[in-house]
């Protein structure tokens, strides 16, 4: 059995032998997170502070959210 495979069970949560995958946390998705359990698409909205760490709209979404549409035309 290899190392990483050995390492992965022992973080298992409940030590059985399947290792579960990380999901988006943003509301609504169900993508393979990539970066700070976010997907892509949802890693690029926090990083412009459309959602939260915790992958949730803040009060202003519609201001932000018109603002990155105006910055994603203009590039």
């Amino acid at each position: 059995m290899s190392t990483k495979l050995k390492h992965q069970q022992q973080q298992s949560k409940d030590g059985g032998n399947v290792v579960g995958l990380s999901r988006c946390t943003c509301e609504g998705c169900n993508k393979k997170a990539d970066l700070m359990n976010f997907c892509q698409e949802h890693y690029d909205w926090f990083k412009f502070g459309l959602i939260t760490k915790e992958g949730k709209k803040p009060t202003d979404f519609d201001k932000k959210y018109q603002a990155w549409v105006k910055h994603h035309k203009a590039a």
